[in-house]
C-alpha cells in the first residue's frame, strides 16, 4: 500500500514537473538548459514510478530510454570539452545499461 502511494506520488509528480517546464518556458527554449532539468527530472520521477509500481517491463525501459535520450541532448548542450563529454555519455549508457537489465530479471 505504501509503496503504491509512492509511486503514484512520483508519477503525478513527474508529470506536473514536466508541464510545468512547458509552461515556464516559450517553445523556442525547449532545447535549452533549464527545459531540459524540468524534463529530465520529471521523466527520472516517471520511470522510478512505473518500476515501483511494477508497470509492464516494456514501459519501465521507454521511460529509462527517454530520460536518457534527454540526458544526452543535456549533455550536448553544456559544451564540455571531447574527454568530459565521452565519459558523460558512457556513465549515461552503462546506468541505463544496468537499470534495463535489472527490468528484465
Amino acid at each position: 500500500m505504501v509503496l503504491q502511494i509512492l509511486s503514484w506520488s512520483m508519477l503525478i509528480i513527474g508529470f506536473i514537473i514536466i508541464i510545468w517546464g512547458f509552461f515556464e518556458f516559450p517553445a523556442n527554449e525547449w532545447v535549452g538548459k533549464d527545459f531540459l532539468s524540468f524534463a529530465i527530472s520529471g521523466m527520472i520521477l516517471i520511470a522510478g514510478g512505473l518500476a515501483i509500481l511494477k508497470a509492464s517491463a516494456g514501459l519501465i525501459i521507454a521511460a529509462i530510454i527517454i530520460a536518457a535520450l534527454l540526458l544526452a541532448v543535456y549533455i550536448w548542450i553544456f559544451q564540455m570539452g571531447a574527454a568530459n563529454t565521452l565519459i558523460s555519455y558512457v556513465i549515461t549508457l552503462a546506468l541505463v545499461g544496468w537499470l534495463i537489465s535489472l527490468v528484465l530479471k
